[in-house]
C-alpha cells in the first residue's frame, strides 16, 4: 500500500514559492533537491543550520535531533529541512536569512527569562505546529 505524499510549499523571501511532494520517509531537503529546488545545505544531519526553515503551517517531525536548534528556536517553529519530515501538508519559509535570525531569537529569549519562571523544554520528537 502506498501513501500519498505531503505537499510542502517552500516560501522564499523574494515571494517565490516552490511546491514539492514529499513522500513518506523522505526529508523535506531530499524532496526539494529531487524536485530541482536550490536549497542551501551542508551537513545533512542537523548540525550546521544551513537549511533552517520557519514552519508557518502544518506539522513536521525531526527524525534526528536538530542539534543546532535550541528550545527557543523549536518553540518559535524553526525546523531543519535536512532532518525534518512532514506529517501533513506544510508551508515553510526558507532562505539563508533564517540561519542568521537564530542568534536574535536566542538573544531575545535570554533577555526574557526571569529567575522565578523556569522555561519548559521542547524535545525534537515533539515539535509540531497545528494548522
Amino acid at each position: 500500500m502506498t501513501s500519498t505524499p505531503h505537499i510542502v510549499r517552500l516560501i522564499w523571501d523574494d515571494g517565490h514559492i516552490d511546491t514539492i511532494d514529499v513522500p513518506d520517509g523522505s526529508t523535506i531537503l531530499e524532496a526539494a533537491i529531487s524536485a530541482g529546488c536550490i536549497i542551501s545545505f551542508e551537513c545533512r544531519w542537523g548540525s550546521c543550520a544551513k537549511c533552517t526553515g520557519h514552519l508557518l503551517t502544518g506539522d513536521v517531525i525531526h527524525t534526528s535531533p536538530p542539534r543546532v536548534l535550541r528550545k527557543e528556536h523549536l518553540a518559535a517553529n524553526y525546523v531543519l529541512l535536512c532532518v525534518a519530515e512532514p506529517l501533513s501538508d506544510c508551508s515553510i519559509e526558507v532562505g539563508s536569512h533564517l540561519k542568521d535570525s537564530l542568534s536574535a531569537i536566542s538573544r531575545d529569549f535570554t533577555e526574557s527569562i526571569t529567575s522565578s519562571t523556569p522555561s519548559s523544554a521542547f524535545g525534537w520528537l515533539s515539535q509540531k505546529r497545528n494548522q
